[in-house]
């Protein structure tokens, strides 16, 4: 007889809603680190030892099935390094440089256009029909979290001005679209496995990025808060995230999947007022109920 554990285990390794939503609430939490992380650690030095650190705890754990099924991986390079060095790297690189030139309101705006994306990929490169009520519960999703950043203000949207940093999180939002749908078309190895490639790549390519912040003298090395933030980036959103995701897409296809990503604001503003001090508001609950229903209107339409 299985042990209750191994019971709740299984129903949650097989439940995509509940591991879509808790790895949503992992990266929300990223969110936050991040915004703590500032003035502790440069933000490519936390990617880079995030990456390489879930690297290390990977290697630990599938050292053998690295090697027996590189192979298949191989068969298929340019897809694992793009996955790895583009998709999952380049939605914060772009991010990072995003920040720098627009405001916190329009990066919001701008990461819900991840499910549309996503739906527009599968469409054009996949052939996934896209349904009329799933179309409904992408607009309510989206709609929820402009609800979000706006703070349900008409005139915060309508005082929006777009820039070259609007431009640049269209770039990090359609590199994490792509990663999404890219998912859809997996090799045939173990979640573990396939996220120990893609650290390898994704390391590689934030190791550029800290040659360029020391190139510029903007490198700065973590403390002690630093390094606790680092091990909170590499087993929450680098570690466990992302073997849900995986599994998550590889249950429910990548378009209900990509739509769940609309949570991670409202998780990150829900953890803003508890970890932050930020003020509740009854635009967040109205939010809430946005982006639950729209998703509600894609699981119940879910054969897509």
């Amino acid at each position: 007889m299985p042990s209750a554990f191994a019971v709740i285990m299984s129903r949650l390794w097989n439940s995509p809603h509940l591991l879509l939503v808790l790895a949503t609430v992992m990266w929300g939490g990223h969110t936050i680190v991040a915004r703590v992380s500032v003035g502790e650690i440069s933000p490519m030095v936390l990617m880079e030892m995030r990456w390489v650190g879930c690297l290390a705890v990977l290697l630990v754990l599938v050292r053998g099935d690295i090697v027996t099924q590189w192979p298949l991986a191989r068969a298929r390079i340019g897809w694992t390094i793009l996955m790895g060095g583009v998709g999952l790297s380049g939605f914060t690189i772009f991010f990072i440089f995003a920040a720098q030139y627009t405001s916190a309101v329009n990066l919001g705006i701008t990461q819900s256009i991840i499910p549309a994306f996503v739906m527009i990929l599968n469409l054009l490169f996949l052939g996934v029909n896209v349904r009329f009520m799933q179309v409904i519960g992408l607009l309510s999703s989206l709609l929820g979290v402009l609800v979000l950043v706006s703070g349900a203000s008409l005139g915060v949207l309508f005082a929006l001005q777009f820039n070259s940093g609007d431009l640049l999180m269209l770039v990090a939002c359609l590199a994490y679209a792509s990663y999404t749908v890219g998912l859809s078309r997996r090799i045939n190895v173990r979640p573990l496995v396939l996220l120990t490639y893609f650290s390898i790549f994704a390391s590689i390519t934030h190791g550029i990025g800290v040659g360029i912040e020391y190139a510029q003298g903007t490198l700065v090395m973590p403390g002690i808060k630093g390094m606790i933030i680092v091990l909170y980036c590499v087993i929450f959103p680098s570690l466990l995230a992302q073997i849900l995701f995986m599994r998550g897409v590889e249950l429910a296809g990548a378009n209900r999947a990509g739509l769940h990503l609309n949570l991670i604001p409202i998780f990150s503003a829900l953890m803003a007022i508890l970890f932050l001090r930020d003020t509740m508001h009854i635009y967040h609950a109205v939010s809430l109920v946005m982006v639950l229903g729209g998703i509600y209107l894609v699981e119940r339409h879910k054969k897509i």
